[in-house]
């Protein structure tokens, strides 16, 4: 979870105050609205990562305010929710049409928001992470090496698998997708499994029949737990009458929910931003593909080396301290190397390291940066995101790490690496230095 800074403009006394209570609760952090200060003004100077436009009042209002929001260069990239005052389809139409990065009628499920707040500020956050990464490797020559960033929708086609069965519905998601790229259908979740082993999928849409919710979101968390599939978009689509289990799909981990009948040009709107999330992580991993020199990559694990990782992280540490920004960093500890070179050989003990490096990078997110640390160790630097947020996440993954069995050609019996992991979050005045030995400290 992100540790996003939003502002809630609403003409509501009472809604404004219960939304803040909540998204100071989820652990955002609420950027104060001046009275009869001009909204626009306000959004420029306290530069937020969200903004929410809602309330009862005129329509009106809030379209021109989005409007004005999206026309001006200075706030035009600062993604925009909006809160209809109704659910007919005409007004979510017309949010999205206003510039609205999403838009959702009211009343809306709490999680719903909260998956909407996550998905925007990620995106911000990988295109900066882009950005930074860009300069970090422009400081090693290799400024003219590396690819800006891609367009929002790039040329190749997008690959969604849909699953379940959808004899009533297929014409009406092809309809809201053909623009981006084609649909495989998996009538089933043990189908389904078969296709995401076999090829890449942009996002995995569910079409859930009534009944069986609990089936489809044992898939959801099935997908979650797949080391190689961990990142992959999910969207739940369900019948109307299964609303109460909205909560169930998001602790599953769906990204989103809809219900039929489909609103398309929201339904195809939101999958867009999806879609550009993962893009923008196969960005990052190109740019970092684009880096693989010997000046700041590890030639062994292939991920980025100390010294790109420390000059790195030095940059981010400075705009987070300057901006009041989130920041964690883990440290994976490789306990067990020493052994594995005494009983196997180093030759096995470094196909093991390289083998890691591959499962770390599979394992993050593309705004994360994985680095070889040390000759045991591996660090996981976690730009906006919170302390308890990077423990549950860095020992998830070394969870993996450690049963994972790893096979050797000349070793008869499967291996297991032995990792211990330490996390530890950006405090007020500490350097890059200070951060990693607290992670390696925490180590457990």
């Amino acid at each position: 979870m992100s540790s996003a800074r939003v502002l809630v403009i609403n003409n509501d006394p009472v809604d404004t105050i219960n939304m803040t209570q909540k998204l100071h609760a989820r652990g955002y952090e609420n950027v104060p609205l001046k009275e009869k200060a001009d909204a626009l003004d306000q959004v420029r100077a306290s530069k937020p990562d969200i903004v929410i436009i809602a309330g009862s009042g005129n329509a009106g209002s809030s379209l021109n305010l989005t409007r004005a929001l999206k026309g001006r260069n200075e706030t035009a990239a600062v993604p925009v929710i909006l809160i209809t005052s109704s659910d007919r389809e005409s007004s979510l139409v017309e949010g999205l049409r206003a510039g609205a990065d999403a838009c959702l009628p009211y009343p809306y499920h709490d999680l719903q928001l909260y998956g909407r707040i996550e998905s925007l500020t990620r995106l911000g956050a990988m295109q900066e992470e882009l950005r930074r990464r860009i300069i970090t490797a422009s400081k090693y020559g290799l400024k003219d090496q590396i690819t800006e960033s891609p367009p929002a929708i790039p040329g190749e086609e997008a690959n969604f698998l849909l699953v379940g069965p959808s004899e009533n519905h297929f014409g009406h998601i092809e309809q809201g997708l053909f623009r981006f790229g084609t649909l495989t259908h998996a009538q089933s979740p043990v189908t389904g499994i078969h296709y995401l082993e076999r090829q890449r999928y942009d996002a995995v849409l569910l079409n859930i029949p009534e009944g069986q919710e609990a089936v489809y979101f044992q898939f959801v968390e099935d997908i979650r737990r797949n080391s190689r599939l961990f990142n992959i978009p999910i969207v739940c689509m369900m019948s109307a009458a299964s609303t109460l289990y909205t909560g169930a799909a998001y602790t599953a981990g769906a990204a989103d929910v809809f219900y039929h009948p489909l609103n398309l040009e929201d339904f195809s709107a939101r999958v867009e931003v999806l879609f550009r999330q993962q893009r923008y992580r196969d960005s990052l991993i190109k740019v970092y593909r684009q880096t693989r020199d010997l000046s700041i990559s590890d030639a062994l694990t292939g991920l980025y080396s100390h010294g790109f990782m420390m000059e790195h992280l030095s940059e981010l540490v400075a705009e987070s301290h300057a901006q009041n920004r989130s920041l964690s960093l883990a440290v994976f500890s490789f306990d067990n190397l020493t052994e594995i070179n005494s009983l196997y050989g180093f030759n096995s003990g470094d196909r093991i390291l390289s083998q890691l490096g591959v499962l770390l990078s599979n394992l993050v997110r593309g705004e994360d940066l994985s680095a070889r640390y040390s000759g045991h160790q591996f660090a996981l630097v976690m730009p906006e995101t919170r302390l308890a947020s990077a423990e549950m996440v860095a020992h998830r993954i070394g969870s993996i790490i450690n049963f994972t069995e790893i096979m050797q050609g000349d070793v008869q019996t499967a291996i297991r690496a032995h990792v211990t992991t330490g996390v530890a979050a950006l405090s007020p005045g500490m350097s890059a230095d200070a951060l990693v030995k607290a992670a390696i400290a925490n180590g457990r």
